[in-house]
């Protein structure tokens, strides 16, 4: 394990109120050491350590580890680099937001993050296949009845199988998903003792009825969290007369949080300055980064998101904590800090003083701090922030002897499915693809990377709803050529 050592960087641990000046040796996974600016050129470690020094023009911002608690990294939503949005991103840790269910996670788990640096949790959806192009909540046309749920047995198996990766359940408090569906997802909460992660902000511009947000969060209890917090759209938490709610603060009494994710147009950087003039702050800052969000430059990483609160007049200190050890807490997940003995799992900012112009994709303000990634450290491993990131997370396509029988398989049984049934639905497909797995004897990572790179496509979306977007004909022909390529 790699030992480094950190020369004149700004240690901030916001839970003990610390902001100096220090230098920091990193060694056996947690912070070995720290003095007093100057003195690392005294320590033995220094002579054969890793040394990042602060530049003449910004200052070297070492921070508890980021946590980015609102991402889309599986499903149709999901960025296809992980890592870009992760330890490329200066972040250790982040959550995807739903993009898998209890139909699905296993091949998220098991597959999708095979092969990624950041350490990725998940707020599981509760439905069972997570985002997908034709089963979301985000699909305002359909009705809770509609909406494709797990029995109860998956649910909870899905569950125990991936204890240490869901810290929670995702829904949507919108009028097509319905109170019942809030009132389904709070009795699953209880079930696994985990808490929920609510959209709120109606995604219909033509709604004709009246949001359901206040009566969704007096359905929410302790621990649970609301998403988009200052977003403009209908049923948001602050309205066109800069009120809030008064359900918000009966809601943060009884200990829900509040999670502003800016996402595509979530964060109305109006509101959250009403809001904050009145003292009425976030509990977290993500970033609700997803494929169709992941060229904005404002949100596409945490320290974007961070920036844009440094310019709403958010304190460093204050950002800093509500980007890592807030989040953290909230979903149980451990982060480092800046003190001796801890593990060294923290994030290394550069933070310059200069012009930066933030955008809410409606408004611009100006500010005068940015903050951008140098990289981060987890558990002592040092992955440094760039912008063309090594695609750990891409799939192999190299094809062995049991993949191509795998793939022969899963043709045959499309066909027969096909013969069979003029349904051609993801459920479906996605048994059909693991059933061909199990029978020809390949793992779900090996099986996966067949499939995904067979057919030449992301393995952000679940193999059966992959299969059902591209339809018999196409499937079962690509398929066949690859299996005989």
């Amino acid at each position: 394990m790699q030992t480094t050592v950190l020369q004149r960087v700004r240690r901030i641990d916001p839970a003990t109120d610390t902001d100096d000046v220090v230098d920091v040796l990193i060694a056996a996974g947690r912070v070995a050491r720290i003095g007093e600016p100057g003195d690392s050129s005294q320590w033995a470690e220094t002579a054969t350590a890793h040394v990042i020094a602060q530049p003449d023009d910004a200052e070297l911002v070492l921070c508890p580890g980021l946590v980015d608690v609102h991402t889309h990294v599986f499903g149709s939503a999901g960025v296809a680099d992980i890592d870009a949005i992760g330890v490329g991103a200066g972040v250790p840790t982040i959550v995807d937001a739903g993009g898998a269910g209890a139909a699905t996670i296993d091949d998220f788990v098991e597959h999708r993050l095979a092969r990624v640096d950041t350490r990725v949790l998940s707020f599981m959806s509760i439905e069972a296949a997570g985002i997908t192009d034709t089963t979301t909540a985000h699909n305002t046309t359909r009705t809770t009845a509609e909406m494709q749920t797990a029995s109860l047995d998956d649910f909870l198996g899905a569950t125990e199988r991936h204890s240490s990766r869901v810290v929670g359940l995702k829904l949507w408090a919108t009028v097509s998903a319905g109170l019942g569906w809030i009132d389904h997802a709070t009795n699953l909460s209880e079930l696994i003792d985990r808490p929920l992660l609510v959209h709120i902000g109606e995604l219909d511009s033509a709604l004709d009825q009246a949001p359901i947000t206040g009566d969704a969060l007096d359905r929410l209890q302790g621990g649970d969290m609301v998403t988009h917090c200052f977003t403009a759209l209908p049923g948001g938490l602050i309205d066109e007369k800069r009120t809030i709610r008064p359900e918000v603060y009966a809601a943060r009494d009884r200990g829900v949080l509040f999670d502003a994710a800016p996402g595509l147009e979530n964060l109305s950087f109006e509101r959250a300055t009403a809001a904050m003039e009145q003292g009425w702050l976030p509990d977290s800052i993500s970033t609700d980064v997803h494929r169709w969000a992941s060229d904005r430059p404002s949100v596409a990483t945490l320290p974007r998101v961070m920036t844009s609160f440094l310019a709403l007049g958010l304190s460093l200190r204050a950002t800093i904590e509500r980007s890592s050890v807030s989040p953290a807490a909230a979903i149980g997940a451990t982060t480092g800090r800046p003190l001796v003995g801890e593990r060294a799992t923290l994030s290394l900012l550069s933070l310059r003083k200069a012009a930066v112009i933030c955008s809410d994709g409606t408004e611009s303000i100006r500010g005068d701090e940015t903050l951008d990634p140098v990289g981060c450290f987890i558990d002592g491993d040092w992955f440094p922030a760039t912008t063309e990131h090594r695609r750990s997370d891409s799939v192999e396509d190299d094809l062995t002897p049991d993949t191509m029988k795998f793939l022969r398989r899963l043709g045959d049984q499309l066909e027969n499915h096909r013969a069979h049934d003029s349904r051609w639905r993801g459920a479906e497909l996605h048994r059909l693809v693991h059933r061909a797995r199990v029978e020809t004897g390949v793992s779900i990572c090996e099986g996966l990377d067949a499939l995904y790179g067979g057919l030449s496509v992301e393995p952000t979306l679940a193999a059966g709803w992959l299969l059902e977007g591209m339809g018999p004909e196409d499937s079962i022909e690509r398929l066949r050529l690859a299996a005989n390529r």
